[in-house]
């Protein structure tokens, strides 16, 4: 039988769509060029209008990401949390995350967002390689990322993460390492590594079918990634999911509710929400997203009640993502089964392949296993 279901504190995520320019890698639903005023405010009458319509809740961790919210003034993103609070109580001491560019702002816009509860960052720094940041279009120069961490810092920010992007075509050892070196002089409370994807409606992919894209050898890319896990965690930052490493007690509460199976409400075009065995999804640009909440006053473009068996695979794939892996006693407590009595079958060549590790108390990945987790994950499901 079933355990009843405890409830759990929600996340609040926020899209924010607008971006100088479109990235060579990007494939989240942006609204690229920096927004005029009447096309900002067209977006964010039609993001209070929907938060507003919003069932509500207890909450405790809020995400704006995009996008790039950075590119909103502070006393906009103040006007939402405002909407927010009125909607959610929002627990004090909540993690307030805001991504941000190098180049969007200065010690006094830093200050001006932790004023309004903003409390945790997350830099989109991707290289300190100024040739490489020119081939993925970003705006910004490795010296931009340094001085902005450095202001950041002024301000008084205390929870700062910082993004990487390894196998960019013509990696090398000297220069992937060279800019792991350069973040960690600077002191990250989190990093993202991320490999790069070659799917998807980006450049990047466009490259791929035209084969002009000349990535570097899966052998060497597992090889940076395994020394940049061992060079972070001589600097106490340690992984604690797939993609993600984190001083002790930085780890994204908020993006842990996705890999731990927790309920989260999602605003703004193109946002994806889950909530009491329920997924949605929001219109998916900022025409279709600002004209329906105008005309119908909600966004909704469709949802899926999941079956018992999409419970039990989501849980797996997002709890497998996380470096502790699934609990076997809070799986049990939650969906009724055991996982390994459930997928057992399933897990067993990752197991003989070393790339799986089960025991009487939780189901995790290796350290080879986190080199090969799409594999893994889908031999599972």
């Amino acid at each position: 039988m079933t355990a009843p279901r405890v409830e759990r504190p929600l996340g609040v995520y926020v899209h924010i769509p607008f971006c100088a320019q479109k990235c060579a890698y990007c494939h989240f639903a942006i609204d690229p060029g920096r927004p005029t005023d009447g096309r900002r405010d067209r977006y964010l009458r039609a993001l209070s209008s929907e938060i507003g319509a919003s069932a509500g809740g207890e909450a405790d961790t809020l995400y704006f990401g995009g996008g790039t919210p950075s590119l909103v003034p502070a006393r906009e993103i103040d006007e939402v949390i405002r909407a927010i609070k009125a909607r959610y109580a929002l627990a004090s001491g909540a993690e307030i995350t805001l991504e941000a560019n190098p180049k969007d702002l200065d010690e006094r816009g830093f200050s001006d967002l932790l004023e309004i509860g903003v409390n945790r960052l997350s830099l989109g720094v991707q290289s300190f390689d100024d040739a490489v940041l020119r081939e993925m279009f970003r705006d910004h120069s490795g010296d931009d990322s340094a001085i902005c961490v450095r202001a950041a810092r002024a301000a008084g920010f205390t929870n700062v993460s910082m993004d990487l992007i390894l196998g960019w075509p013509g990696e090398t050892r000297d220069r992937f390492l060279s800019s792991l070196r350069r973040l960690l002089d600077l002191g990250p409370d989190h990093v993202s590594v991320y490999v790069l994807e070659t799917d998807g409606k980006t450049a990047v992919a466009h490259r791929a079918k035209e084969g002009t894209l000349h990535l570097p050898n899966d052998d060497l890319v597992a090889d940076l990634f395994n020394q940049a896990e061992d060079l972070m965690a001589d600097e106490g930052i340690r992984g604690y999911e797939i993609s993600n490493f984190a001083r002790p007690g930085f780890e994204s509460r908020h993006n842990l509710k996705y890999w731990d199976d927790g309920p989260f409400h999602a605003f703004g075009m193109s946002a994806h929400g889950f909530d009491h065995g329920v997924r949605y999804w929001n219109e998916p640009t900022f025409g279709r997203y600002c004209s329906a909440m105008e005309k119908s006053g909600g966004a909704r473009a469709g949802e899926k009640a999941l079956s018992r068996r999409d419970r039990l695979e989501d849980a797996v794939m997002t709890g497998l993502r996380v470096r502790r892996g699934i609990d076997r006693a809070t799986f049990r407590a939650r969906h009724g089964v055991d996982v390994v009595d459930e997928f057992g079958d399933s897990m067993r060549p990752s197991v003989a392949a070393g790339l799986l590790d089960v025991d009487e108390h939780a189901v995790r990945l290796t350290r080879r296993g986190v080199l090969m987790s799409s594999e893994v994950l889908s031999a599972l499901v």
